[in-house]
């Protein structure tokens, strides 16, 4: 256990599965004390024994709940140092002239609101603490490159933009403000894609310049690091995790040049 995050205590939502559950294991790993959230209590109460954390129920999508869920962390804990908002989903497909509003609404909901809500009320218990603390966030490289349908692609491109305006924002309080970025990645949410796990794989590491399956382990690692002092000069900043997918994929080699 790292000294520096000994009884540290971090939130991460959407935290049943995936990147979730992996960047909850992660943290607690490193020294934290873990509390993950989602919107129902049937895996993330496993989740949170696994890791040896709490789980509290919350939608994310309600200012409310992401509210209580901050004030129930301080109760327990009596202190917020990380708050990775990781909810997602994968919103509708499908023409422009073909999505319903209320989908629309939902995924905006989910995949933007939700981390607002998430900073805002994490950055008030660390404004009042005066100890500073790290925000992260679950972005996407459907933030840099059009991947998946119409709402997801546009909540994603505003994350970016809300994490570099946020750590503006915060910075005169020593809070730092990133995100991850993950790119075709092994998931409960990819597999919704894909279907099969084998298919998965295959075709996962395809999209992957590397050749290599990611996992949301592989995820998690760019979110311990950069809740850790070895990131406390980064924010503002979003670490794409994709294998090569962005720079490499669809690009002749330098020998080809």
């Amino acid at each position: 256990m790292d000294q520096t995050t000994s009884g540290k205590v971090a939130i991460v939502t959407g935290g049943s599965g995936g990147i979730g559950i992996a960047t909850g294991r992660a943290l607690a790993t490193g020294g934290y004390v873990v509390v993950l959230s989602d919107v129902s209590p049937d895996r993330g109460e496993g989740a949170a024994r696994e890791i040896g954390g709490l789980f509290i129920t919350a939608d994310v999508t309600r200012e409310a709940d992401v509210a209580d869920l901050v004030s129930t962390t301080l109760e327990q804990f009596g202190r917020l140092d990380v708050m990775v908002c990781n909810a997602g989903i994968i919103g509708p497909a499908g023409r422009i002239t073909d999505i319903e509003d209320a989908d629309w609404t939902n995924a905006i909901a989910v995949l933007l609101n939700s981390v607002f809500y998430g900073m805002k009320h994490a950055a008030r218990a660390m404004q009042e603490a005066g100890r500073g603390g790290v925000l992260m966030a679950t972005t996407s490289i459907a933030a840099h490159r059009t991947v998946g349908g119409h709402a997801y692609n546009a909540a994603k491109h505003a994350l970016t933009g809300l994490i570099r305006s946020v750590a503006t924002d915060l910075s005169p309080d020593g809070i730092r403000v990133n995100g991850v970025a993950p790119g075709h990645t092994l998931t409960p949410m990819s597999m919704q894609v894909y279907r099969d796990t084998d298919a998965a794989r295959t075709r996962i590491s395809q999209l992957n310049a590397l050749g290599e399956v990611i996992e949301p382990e592989d995820i998690a690692a760019a979110f311990a690091f950069l809740a850790s002092d070895a990131a406390r000069y980064i924010t503002g900043q979003e670490i794409v995790v994709d294998g090569g997918w962005l720079e490499c994929m669809n690009r002749p080699a330098i020998f080809d040049l």
